[in-house]
C-alpha cells in the first residue's frame, strides 16, 4: 500500500489540460487534491491550507513555483517538482528536491510520492529543516544551497 489515500496534496500546474490530467491521476490513487494554476493561488493555499504533500510545476507562465516550495518547506510538507526540462529544469538551489520529468506518469507520481512519504513526511505542529545545509555568505545574507546533508 503506497499510504496515499485520503492524503491532501497541492497541485500547482498552470496548464488547464495538464492539471486535470495530474488531477486526474491524484485522484485516482485517492489523494484528496487542491488545485492552484497561479502563483499567488498557489502561495495562498500554502499558507491557509494543511497539506500532506505537494506536486509544483516549475514554470507557472511568468513565474516560478519556488517561492511556494519554500513556504512548503518551512511548514515541514514534502513536495516534489515537476517539469519538462527534467532536473535540469530546476534552479540549483533547489536540485536536492526530487523532480518528474513531464508528462506526468501514473506510476512514476505514485512512486516518488509514495518516496516523499517514506522519507519522514515532517510533522506539521514542527516544520522540520531541509534535508540540505544551509550556508550564510560573508554578507550575512542567508542563501540556500543544495548540498546533501551529511
Amino acid at each position: 500500500m503506497s499510504g496515499l489515500p485520503g492524503r491532501r496534496v497541492l497541485l500547482v500546474e498552470d496548464e488547464s489540460l495538464v492539471a486535470m490530467l495530474a488531477e486526474d491521476m491524484l485522484l485516482d490513487l485517492g489523494c484528496e487534491v487542491v488545485v492552484a494554476m497561479r502563483l499567488d493561488q498557489a502561495l495562498a493555499q500554502a499558507r491557509t491550507q494543511p497539506f500532506d504533500l505537494a506536486v509544483l510545476d516549475v514554470n507557472l507562465g511568468d513565474a516560478r513555483s519556488y517561492p511556494v516550495a519554500d513556504l512548503l518547506r518551512q511548514s515541514g510538507v514534502p513536495f516534489l517538482f515537476a517539469t519538462g526540462y527534467g532536473r535540469q529544469g530546476v534552479d540549483p538551489a533547489y536540485q536536492a528536491a526530487p523532480v518528474m520529468q513531464k508528462p506526468y506518469r501514473m506510476a512514476e507520481l505514485a512512486a516518488l510520492l509514495a518516496g516523499l512519504l517514506a522519507g519522514g513526511a515532517a510533522d506539521r505542529t514542527e516544520a522540520q529543516p531541509p534535508r540540505c545545509r544551509c550556508r550564510e555568505h560573508d554578507d550575512g545574507a542567508p542563501q540556500f544551497r543544495a548540498d546533501p546533508a551529511p
